[in-house]
């Protein structure tokens, strides 16, 4: 009994180990589906790659989650296209391993397609 305890105990701290490891989580609140996201240090043009290319079906539908790659916890800028061929920057967005983060239309500025 003891082991099997140990055992569980284990598997559990395993798990929040990894799920502390787990990137950012964008929630598309857009209205749009978004087919390239970038970010960027808040204030530089540095944009990094492209999170799109990290999603199964590359591309990221109003209401859909995607976990981003290589992305710590700070503040960015974050340019997305959408599948309607526009392109805008939501600024100053604060991020954080393992938790949730949403854009929304309201968020958008600098549009131009």
């Amino acid at each position: 009994m003891r082991r099997l305890v140990t055992a569980c105990a284990l598997l559990i701290l395993a798990g929040s180990a990894a799920n502390a490891e787990d990137g950012p989580r964008f929630l598309n609140r857009t209205g749009q589906t978004i087919v390239k996201m970038y970010l960027a240090a808040v204030g530089t043009k540095t944009w990094g790659a492209d999170q799109c290319k990290n999603d199964d079906e590359g591309e990221v539908d109003h209401n859909e989650r995607m976990t981003l790659v290589g992305v710590k916890s700070g503040r960015y800028d974050i340019k997305l296209a959408d599948k309607a061929g526009r392109t805008c920057v939501a600024k100053n967005i604060e991020l954080k391993e393992g938790a949730q983060f949403v854009v929304r239309d309201t968020d958008l500025t600098e549009c131009s397609k």
